[in-house]
């Protein structure tokens, strides 16, 4: 009879046990959400643990049981949500293309349309905080090396894959054009949030476009 008791209390423990790991996971995407937003408004610095802790809706026992300091949330927060964006907007879309000039043309103007939940007056979050933790803090340079040579990389494939097919000169170098492209859209959001004037980038963008058709066959 013992032996029957435990097989039929083996659903219901495996249940409890997979309800917790639910919960556990939604806290924790919550607590990544909420940090990433404190610190684009706010910078990694200036950003408030109990303020992260009540936007996610949780206790600081939750925080502490995922992330032992505001170091890792931080960081897991960053690559969770730049990391993301990156590969949503720039690397699956242009693996994916034969003529990437296109493709990086649709992509800046998605950017100027605000098609991409980044506020363009308050600058680029990947920006932000790397101009704020690169030069202090060896992990945060670490990870933003990464996805800076990631990001470059995919255009500098879809270029070469360009070339190929024709749609790209063959005269130039891929890798300086990625380099440019990235630096430009960087500049460019720089300018935006120094300026608060989102005009700035669309006649940036009129003259990137010209850049880009200039780089066709």
């Amino acid at each position: 009879m013992a032996e029957n008791l435990e097989k039929t209390d083996l659903p219901a423990a495996t249940a409890v046990h997979d309800g917790r790991l639910a919960r556990g996971s939604r806290t924790r995407q919550a607590l990544l959400d909420a940090a990433f937003f404190e610190i684009y408004e706010q910078g990694f610095r200036s950003a408030s643990l109990n303020e992260i802790i009540r936007k996610a809706g949780c206790t600081k026992g939750s925080l502490y049981h995922h992330f032992p300091d505001k170091h890792a949330l931080g960081l897991a927060a960053v690559a969770e949500h730049m990391g993301a964006h990156i590969d949503q907007t720039w690397i699956k879309p242009l693996a994916s293309t034969d003529d990437p000039l296109t493709s990086i043309r649709l992509i800046i103007k998605r950017y100027a349309n605000e098609e991409l939940g980044i506020a363009p007056l308050r600058g680029c979050p990947f920006q932000n905080l790397s101009q704020e933790m690169s030069g202090i803090d060896k992990d945060f340079q670490s990870y933003f090396t990464e996805l800076f040579n990631r990001w470059r990389g995919s255009i500098a494939a879809a270029l070469v894959r360009g070339q190929a097919k024709g749609t790209v000169r063959k005269d130039i170098d891929p890798e300086c054009v990625a380099t440019l492209v990235v630096a430009s859209h960087q500049g460019v959001t720089s300018m935006i949030k120094a300026t608060q004037d989102r005009n700035v980038g669309l006649s940036a963008a009129t003259a990137f476009f010209d850049y880009l058709e200039s780089l066709r066959p």
